[in-house]
């Protein structure tokens, strides 16, 4: 004797079901584990710290120097284009974290890019602009995130 058992069909409805919530599962999987990999504000704002003070550092000791800056006068046109790049990735790196620091310490950092810009772009002498670098590393050094 040969039992007969009809064959069961699974709803296709249920199928999308299952297909979408393994994707929703998979999704969420994905968005927590990249949460969790995100450095916080407070790293971010000390990785951008450390990054401009070392470019500040490098424009002091290396780009814009007597050798380069003579009375006004550019001696050496590379480095002199190099101190300019460096002032412009210290801005970039700041633009990418100024919207964690409090206002009064924000607008402090954004007015003293500014200057030292104004005075590489001036020719300066190079005591003058080393000391406004020095300033400025101090200033971000005190940097906190925004509570």
């Amino acid at each position: 004797m040969v039992v007969y058992r009809p064959k069961r069909r699974f709803p296709l409805w249920a199928k999308g079901a299952i297909v979408l919530a393994a994707l929703l599962l998979l999704a969420g999987a994905g968005l927590w584990v990249r949460s969790a990999t995100r450095p916080s504000a407070e790293e971010r704002l000390a990785q951008a710290v450390a990054s401009m003070m070392a470019q500040l550092d490098v424009l002091r000791i290396s780009h814009y120097t007597p050798d380069v800056v003579r009375d006004g006068q550019v001696v050496m046109q590379t480095e002199y284009q190099a101190a300019l790049a460096d002032i412009e990735r210290v801005r970039g790196e700041w633009q990418s974290v100024r919207g964690e620091v409090p206002e009064p310490e924000r607008a402090q950092v954004d007015r003293a890019i500014e200057e030292l810009r104004m005075l590489i772009e001036a020719r300066r002498p190079p005591a003058e602009v080393d000391q406004r670098a020095s300033e400025l590393i101090e200033l971000l050094r005190g940097l906190r995130v925004h509570p």
